[in-house]
């Protein structure tokens, strides 16, 4: 009978309680998990090679492409007709294009009315990427225009390990039309410029001179690239496709998701906490700010949150100012990553000028030959730049803990021998002169920064403001070793700045170098100059980091204790290198050494082992690979 009563009131229990739990809904699917396959433009010749009928021209869609017809030629022919036929068979993908479009245009549509870019343009970023901001390609463009790093230093989109502008919608569209109204000034013809946002206008130029001449780009069709051949004509039907999917019985996808306002954070803030405070799904948070890295928000960041949730933000943002302050790490946001199929990086444009480039860039091009083919290095980011929230330096931290010491002592029995020892150092320093025993008092008082505190374990210099990128080209025969000693750095450094996780690089691939400001101008040519000079001026440089550790070195010595000061044979000691000894191997080189230990690089082992050039290493041979401490 007892069981009778309480089992109704268990099931009903049960069924209640998923209701009253803290989180009552899961995190909703991301809206952008597309296959590559989305974001391929096939050429013509796999069209007619999977349809092999014949084209069919259509009077209807003749006309229906002068009426939608504004500032842009929507031509008709049969390779605009064979990409009609292709589009309206994908009612998927067209459908899904037309909800995504209900978000995204309106954000285009004004930055491009602004730079005198046409409004029929933002169609270009569904060919670009299916309107996907997570959207790469295998060379490494980002974001739904799809630009190459160097390309987004050159239009002022902020890079960091915390924000990527190449993928937002309205930091990417202004890159965009700038750069595609640079190439209509360039050519006076939209279509090149359409065709030189895909293949460069170095390209573009080549097709102009074999067409004899002209402008038209159905004569340099033929002598374009295969996927800039399809490019135009893809352009265009995508155009009429998404306009007349009516027609076609395609529907728009609804996107269920709420309506967003921006607001800018003042100060830091962390996904997590915003995540907590205004009960905000984290997918919905990665989705709608999609340039975010980590889950560390910068200040000045321009968030984009659910209308539903401003008021909720702004009680409480003061809230989550305070519980970032003494956030230093993030990590890692996962987001719906999609790679688009193979194709070509987009070439910086012509018109780039030394006038917008950094000044000390200026001096560096103005001085040297400019070489075909060459194009100069990207500046990072101009004034009108976002600073992002930096974790504190190495000094400030040495400075707080001289100035607010919280360290624990501890405390030990002194043996017999130390308490003699001590004793005799007091009976020595007693015994020296008064102007000595002064500077023994002065050493006391000075403010000492201890050699161990000196070297930073793991130095960040990605996030430190006052370091700098060279986009440096890949070349016949580099490697990550060569590149690493050129730059004075390391390979496993080099790496992590480009998301490596081999030791493979290939020719004509850029890589991301951070120097420091003061070092720039020393690395910024190093893209234009032959193995052999490279070598040369890259032991003759003496880099910021390498003068600070001479400098820390020096410090840490100048704090060593009076007594030992005059106890020359004690010095010596201190100051002598000891080095751990490594035989060669069969096959071994420099490079291949310095992998074996860590923080050695190959700059290290030919600085160790007085090399001038890099050695011919015979097996049996013996260097110095690691400095070790003298017995």
């Amino acid at each position: 009978m007892c069981v009778r009563k309480i089992l109704p009131i268990f099931l009903s229990f049960a069924f209640c309680l998923p209701f009253f739990s803290g989180k009552s809904q899961s995190s909703p699917p991301s809206q952008y998990k597309d296959a590559s396959s989305d974001l391929v433009i096939p050429t013509e010749e796999q069209l007619l090679r999977d349809d092999p009928d014949p084209i069919v021209l259509s009077a209807q869609i003749s006309v229906r492409l002068k009426k939608i017809q504004h500032i842009i030629p929507l031509d008709y022919n049969e390779h605009v007709q064979t990409y009609i036929s292709y589009n309206t068979k994908r009612k998927t993908h067209i459908s899904k294009m037309l909800g995504r479009a209900k978000k995204f245009f309106p954000v285009f549509e004004p930055i491009l009315s602004e730079y005198g870019v046409p409004d029929e343009m933002k169609y270009l970023a569904v060919v670009e990427s299916a309107l996907n901001p997570f959207a790469v390609s295998p060379k490494g463009a980002s974001g739904p225009w799809q630009f190459m790093y160097s390309t987004a230093l050159r239009y002022d989109l902020n890079i960091s390990k915390r924000v990527d502008e190449r993928r937002d919608p309205y930091r990417a569209c202004e890159g965009a039309a700038r750069y595609l109204k640079e190439m209509y000034d360039l050519y006076g013809n939209w279509h090149l410029a359409i065709a030189s946002y895909n293949c460069g206008p170095g390209n573009v130029n080549k097709a102009i001179k074999k067409a004899g001449g002209s402008t038209n780009f159905w004569d340099i069709r033929p002598y374009l690239p295969a996927e800039t051949r399809a490019y135009v004509p893809s352009f265009i039907a995508t155009v009429y496709a998404m306009k007349y999917a009516q027609q076609y019985g395609i529907i728009p996808l609804g996107i269920e998701r709420e309506t967003t306002q921006r607001v800018t954070v003042r100060e830091k803030i962390t996904v997590n906490d915003l995540e907590s405070l205004l009960n905000l799904p984290r997918q919905v948070i990665i989705d709608e700010n999609p340039s975010l890295l980590t889950t560390l928000i910068p200040a000045d960041f321009t968030l984009n949150l659910p209308s539903s949730k401003i008021i909720m933000f702004n009680q409480y943002q003061d809230s989550l100012y305070v519980k970032a302050e003494d956030v230093t790490t993030a990590q890692k946001l996962v987001v719906p990553k999609v790679v688009k199929p193979e194709s070509s990086p987009k070439e910086m444009p012509a018109t780039a000028c030394l006038d917008e480039l950094q000044p000390a860039m200026k001096e560096e091009f103005s001085s040297q030959p400019v070489v075909k083919g060459q194009k100069p290095v990207a500046k990072k980011n101009a004034g009108s730049e976002k600073k992002e929230e930096e974790t504190t330096s190495l000094y400030q931290k040495l400075k707080s803990k001289i100035l607010n010491p919280k360290e624990e002592t501890v405390t030990s029995q002194k043996s017999p021998e130390k308490e003699a020892r001590n004793k005799t150092t007091d009976h020595k320093a007693n015994a020296l002169p008064e102007k000595m025993k002064k500077d023994a008092s002065e050493l006391k008082t000075k403010e000492k920064t201890p050699a161990a505190k000196i070297i930073n374990p793991e130095f960040v210099k990605e996030d430190d403001e006052t370091y700098k990128v060279v986009v440096y080209t890949v070349k016949g025969g580099d490697n990550l070793g060569y590149v690493a000693s050129w730059f004075h750095c390391k390979v496993k450094e080099i790496r992590r700045w480009n998301e490596l996780n081999g030791n493979f690089i290939d020719v004509n691939d850029e890589l991301l170098i951070y120097v420091h400001e003061n070092d720039f101008k020393k690395f910024v040519r190093f893209n234009y100059l032959s193995n052999r000079i490279k070598d040369l001026l890259s032991s003759r440089i003496q880099t910021q980091e390498e003068a600070e550790a001479i400098k820390n070195k020096q410090l840490a010595s100048d704090s060593t204790p009076l007594v030992d000061k005059i106890n020359p044979v004690k010095i010596l000691a201190k100051r002598k290198d000891c080095f751990e000894i490594h035989t060669i191997k069969s096959g071994e080189n420099l490079w291949v050494i310095a992998q074996k230990y860590d923080d050695v690089t190959v700059q290290d082992l030919m600085q160790w082992n007085s090399y001038k050039k890099t050695p011919l290493l015979h097996k049996g041979d013996k260097i110095k690979v690691q400095r070790i401490e003298c017995k």
